[in-house]
């Protein structure tokens, strides 16, 4: 406990991050296109453990060293999973939980976009072993996703859905020349 002679700069100074457990933290991504007139979504095949092999969103861990924020962490790790740059990007909201990751206690602050994919050139990244699209249609079921990618990604459809309604988030997949019925 800190004394309250002791100033501000003094506690921090000797204050250790490690006295309590800290979770895994890490950013995670939701990337949308459309694509022969269906929804899909962007998806990577894990190169390593946990869940070798199975396909998951892109995302990753912060680097405390690297990234100012959680937004740059997230371009970050998207450039480096897939060769995607996303001309913006939305928080979608924060999960976590005791076992969402095998390796511990784990949140993850997800990040959503809707790009044009005709923009854009997939290449396999880092711990990854390949990067596809994959529609978003009841008669092709998605593969299984590891983590709660499944759960982030029901979250992630039911947002975009909404935002399509009320917001002008749809045009972030025109061409800059379009026709009203495009």
């Amino acid at each position: 406990m800190a004394s309250k002679q002791q100033s501000e700069k003094e506690f921090l100074k000797n204050y250790n991050i490690h006295d309590y457990e800290v979770p895994l933290t890490s950013v995670d991504l939701v990337i949308f296109t459309v694509r022969e007139e269906r929804l899909h979504v962007l998806l990577v095949r894990r190169a390593d453990h946990p869940f070798m092999g199975q396909w998951s969103l892109p995302g990753g861990f912060i680097d405390v060293h690297k990234d100012k924020n959680l937004e740059a962490t997230a371009l970050r790790k998207l450039k480096e999973k897939t060769g995607v740059k996303a001309p913006y990007l939305e928080q979608l909201q924060g999960f976590g939980s005791k076992t969402r990751d095998p390796r511990g206690w784990s949140s993850t602050f997800v990040y959503f976009s809707l790009i044009p994919s005709d923009l854009v050139e997939l290449s396999q990244g880092s711990a990854v072993d390949a990067v596809q699209w994959f529609p978003i249609a009841q008669d092709q079921p998605l593969p299984h996703l590891a983590f709660d990618h499944t759960e982030i990604l029901e979250v992630a459809l039911q947002r975009l859905y909404n935002k399509v309604e009320y917001s002008s988030l749809a045009a972030h997949l025109l061409p800059a020349e379009f026709t009203l019925s495009e």
